[in-house]
């Protein structure tokens, strides 16, 4: 059984390095154009098939009546990297490790999906709601949906229900 120092340090350490890894990643121009561009034309796929008259245009979601412009804080590498460094502190085999960021990963990119949507259609329908949707609702959602991801991560795999 580990002691609490070790687990403190790899809980530390680990954290550390999804932190340093999204901050690598979010600082590297190519490739938040590239995530910001992914979210956008993924978004705008769904946008043209519910009708909206939104597309994408690059990192832009366009309508006649607003735009936005989707940028890295817009996707899910955020939350991803806060889940995977949790994920990766714990003192569970690799398998269950990769399992649960690959699970978290589609998870939260299907939820920031909704989210964006959901946006657009606030943009459009009801404007005066945009920045607290925006800003207030889903920033806590997305937390939140990472936090419980983990939590259910947990209980399946680190505490021992399943290895």
């Amino acid at each position: 059984r580990p002691s609490l120092l070790r687990m403190t340090v790899v809980a530390a350490a680990s954290l550390g390095l999804a932190l340093g890894l999204y901050l690598l990643l979010s600082g590297s121009p190519s490739f938040s154009l590239a995530i910001s561009t992914a979210t956008a034309m993924s978004t705008g796929w769904v946008l043209a098939l519910l009708q909206t008259g939104a597309r994408a245009e690059g990192t832009l979601l366009v309508s006649q009546k607003l735009t936005f412009q989707v940028v890295p804080d817009c996707t899910p590498l955020a939350p991803l990297a806060l889940v995977s460094g949790a994920m990766l502190a714990f003192p569970t085999g690799g398998r269950a490790k990769l399992v649960g960021i690959a699970v978290a990963a589609v998870l939260l990119t299907a939820i920031n999906l909704v989210r964006i949507i959901s946006l657009v259609y606030i943009g459009l329908y009801a404007p005066q709601l945009l920045e607290t949707s925006h800003l207030i609702v889903w920033q806590s959602v997305m937390i939140l949906s990472g936090i419980v991801i983990w939590l259910i991560w947990a209980r399946r795999y680190a505490f021992g229900t399943r290895s």
